[in-house]
């Protein structure tokens, strides 16, 4: 009888276990406006990836206005920003196929005019590809602007 209780104490006892948290490149836990990327260490050369993954944290929802500014350095770039939300930082879905920004012909510094809109943003995490093409190279830096619904 002893035995068994321990069994059952055990099975109770694993199956309370969190999920560990995923280490993620940067937190937005309060209303914020927070620049992302942008370092030399993020410059992409010719055909390029750069991912960023975000912690949304706090008790809230919280509304989002993305935009991407792009550094030139050199060439002609041209890219892709895709965003993507996940509940357990592992098993990502793109957040809708319209939430992206094509970036074109980039020969000099710009800010993009598309921004991306996430109202009522309730997952906790939110990452970002930034995909290059073509021949150049670039620091893209994102912005983000978020608010407490």
């Amino acid at each position: 009888m002893l035995f068994l209780s321990l069994i059952v104490v055990a099975m109770i006892s694993v199956a309370q276990t969190r999920v560990t948290e995923v280490t993620p490149d940067g937190y937005i836990g309060q209303p914020a406006y927070v620049n992302i990327w942008g370092t030399s260490a993020d410059t992409l050369t010719n055909a390029d990836t750069l991912t960023y993954v975000i912690r949304v944290k706090g008790d809230w929802t919280q509304d989002f206005n993305v935009q991407i500014y792009n550094d030139f350095v050199s060439g002609t770039a041209t890219g892709k920003l895709k965003s993507y939300r996940s509940i357990d930082g592992v098993n990502y879905t793109i957040t809708s196929a319209a939430d992206s920004i094509t970036v074109a012909a980039v020969t000099a510094d710009i800010l993009d005019s598309e921004v991306l809109n996430f109202a009522d943003f309730n997952y906790p995490y939110l990452k970002f590809i930034y995909i290059q093409a073509a021949t150049g190279v670039n620091v893209p830096k994102l912005y983000i602007y978020s608010k407490k619904n």
